[in-house]
C-alpha cells in the first residue's frame, strides 16, 4: 500500500466522521433555528399586536365586553369557536385569515356590533403578510398554557395599572373639553388604530386626502364646509365638533352615499382626551 492509499483512506474516513457528526446534529440544529425564528416571530407580532389590537382584544387578550372577543380563552383553543363560526380548516389558518381579511358584522358565530377590521396589505389594510404571520404566531402562542391545562388569565401589573389609569373620553362632543392636540401623534394614531385601512388605503369611507376627492380638498377642508350643509343634522357647530362627532357618534350624520353602521362606534370608549385632540389636529391639517 503506497502512502497515496494511505493519506486517501485516512480523508475518507475523516470525511465520513465529519458528515456523520453533521447529519447526526442537523435536526437539532435545524430545530433550534426554527425555534429561533418562531421566537422572532412571536416577538414581532406582540409588538404589532400591542400598537393595534389591545383597544379591542385586550393588552393579554383578554377581550372587552361589548366590543371584542377574548383571543386567550380555551374556546378558541379547542374547537369551539371556529366549530360556532362554520370553518372547516385548522385553527392557525382561521386566525390567519380573520386578521388577513377581517370578519363582516353579520357572520356565522358574529354576536359583537362591530365588524373585525381588515388588516393584510391584501385587502386593503396596513399590514404585509409577514406581519400578519407574526401577529397568528403571537396569538396561537398563547394556545399553549390550554395544552398544558394552564386556564388561568394574568395580567402583568403594569396591564393592570394602564387599564386602572384609562379614562375615556366619552361620546359627548362638548364635554369635556379637550387638551392641545399634537398632530404627528394624531397621525400615528390613525395608523394604529386602523383608520387608514378605510379612510385611505381603500374606497370603505370618505378618504381624507385631496388627492382622492372629486372636489380636490382634504377633510381638514370638508369638516369646516360640512357641518354648515343643508343636509347636515348633528349637533357641531364648527370643524373640531364636527370630527369629534364623526369619531365618537358615528352614526348621527352619515355621510350622503354611505350607509350607517359601518364605521368603529366604540371610539368614545376606545379613546382618552388626548388621543382624541390628537387625531382631530391631524385631519385639520389635511386641507
Amino acid at each position: 500500500m503506497t502512502w497515496r492509499t494511505v493519506i486517501a483512506t485516512l480523508a475518507t474516513f475523516l470525511t465520513t466522521i465529519v458528515v456523520a457528526f453533521w447529519l447526526i446534529n442537523e435536526p437539532a440544529r435545524m430545530q433550534k433555528a426554527e425555534d429561533g425564528f418562531a421566537g422572532r416571530s412571536m416577538e414581532a407580532g406582540a409588538i404589532i399586536y400591542a400598537n393595534n389590537c389591545t383597544r379591542c382584544h385586550g393588552p393579554q387578550g383578554e377581550g372587552l365586553p361589548g366590543l371584542a372577543p377574548a383571543l386567550n380563552t380555551e374556546t378558541l383553543f379547542d374547537g369551539t369557536r371556529i366549530t360556532e363560526v362554520g370553518w372547516a380548516g385548522t385553527l392557525q389558518d382561521f386566525v390567519y385569515s380573520t386578521i388577513s381579511g377581517g370578519r363582516p358584522l353579520q357572520s356565522a358565530g358574529t354576536t359583537w356590533p362591530q365588524r373585525m377590521p381588515t388588516w393584510s396589505t391584501e385587502y386593503g389594510g396596513p399590514l404585509r403578510h409577514d406581519q400578519v404571520r407574526d401577529v397568528t404566531a403571537f396569538v396561537m402562542n398563547w394556545g399553549r398554557a390550554y395544552d398544558e391545562n394552564v386556564i388561568e388569565l394574568q395580567a402583568n401589573q403594569s396591564d393592570m395599572t394602564d387599564m386602572e389609569s384609562f379614562e375615556p373620553v366619552g361620546i359627548d362632543i362638548f364635554s369635556p373639553e379637550l387638551p392641545a392636540g399634537n398632530p404627528d401623534n394624531g397621525e400615528t394614531l390613525t395608523v394604529s388604530l386602523g383608520c387608514t385601512a378605510c379612510h385611505i388605503q381603500t374606497e370603505v369611507g370618505p378618504a381624507w386626502l385631496a388627492e382622492n376627492d372629486p372636489d380636490g380638498k382634504g377633510i381638514g377642508t370638508r369638516a369646516n364646509e360640512r357641518f354648515l350643509s343643508a343636509d347636515y343634522n348633528g349637533m357641531a357647530t364648527n370643524a373640531e365638533e364636527y370630527l369629534r362627532e364623526s369619531i365618537v357618534r358615528t352614526n348621527d350624520y352619515v355621510v350622503e352615499g354611505y350607509e350607517p353602521g359601518i364605521m368603529v362606534a366604540t371610539y368614545g370608549e376606545q379613546l382618552t382626551k388626548q388621543d382624541l385632540s390628537d387625531i382631530i389636529s391631524y385631519l385639520l391639517n389635511l386641507k
